[in-house]
């Protein structure tokens, strides 16, 4: 499975950090997530609480450390990255970092849309309902709301479909209705090759628990793809 970062746009720091907000963290060369809390900020830097593993025990890491931080406001998506400067025992065992110069505005977080490829299996279906046809494919991106995927046949929008994505963290297998919203014939073919349709498509009915658990497993690969990539 390939992935690629979602663009965004990019904010002045001091117009969305705010004391108290909730970090996710990111370290190099790590798959997990650790949480912190925004304590401090000043002109020359942040002041976090130090963030802890799955069995409570402090992380610890080298001077000069690049750690990627994102986190939701309610509304947005942002992410940052910071170098660690220092820790400091007080009452509360606390890092210092660099400031960021630029904070990254993804868009609202059903909304994000993570560019990957991923095997999945496509149903068609008749007007009565019934399944007509069992096509596998490849994913060309998905969020919380919908997905687009690869296609060698045009379909007409308004269809029904069911899509189908193997084991996801938190879900298992999914198997979602959706319907059809665009069919755009790809320019990445040539005149030899069958012509290929990107088809996006909106999950109808999702559980919102499911589609909770969809969102937090597109922003965990959010993470892992811009963790290198992201710098100030």
């Amino acid at each position: 499975m390939s992935t690629t970062t979602p663009q965004g746009i990019f904010v002045r720091t001091e117009t969305v950090l705010k004391m108290g907000q909730q970090l996710n963290i990111s370290l190099p060369d790590d798959e997990r997530a650790f949480t912190s809390k925004l304590e401090e900020i000043a002109d020359g830097g942040l002041v976090l609480t130090v963030p802890c593993d799955e069995d409570k025990c402090p992380i610890r890491v080298p001077q000069g450390t690049s750690l990627t931080c994102d986190f939701f406001d309610g509304t947005s998506y942002y992410r940052f990255a910071v170098d660690f400067l220092r820790r400091v025992n007080e009452n509360i065992p606390l890092w210092h970092t660099d400031k960021p110069i630029k904070v990254q505005k993804i868009q609202h977080r059903a909304f994000v849309r993570m560019k990957t490829e991923m095997p999945m299996v496509l149903r068609l279906f008749d007007d009565a309902g019934k399944e007509k046809k069992m096509i596998f494919t490849t994913t060309v991106d998905i969020s919380g709301g919908g997905i687009c995927f690869r296609l060698n046949r045009h379909l007409v929008v308004g269809r029904k479909v069911s899509v189908e994505l193997g084991e996801i963290p938190g879900i298992g297998f999914l198997n979602q209705m959706a319907i059809v919203r665009r069919c755009a014939e790809s320019d990445e073919g040539n005149s030899n090759e069958k012509t290929e349709y990107y088809i996006g498509a909106e999950f109808a009915g999702m559980d919102s628990k499911v589609r909770d658990k969809l969102i937090n497993y597109i922003f965990d690969l959010l993470r892992k793809a811009c963790k290198h990539t992201l710098r100030h």
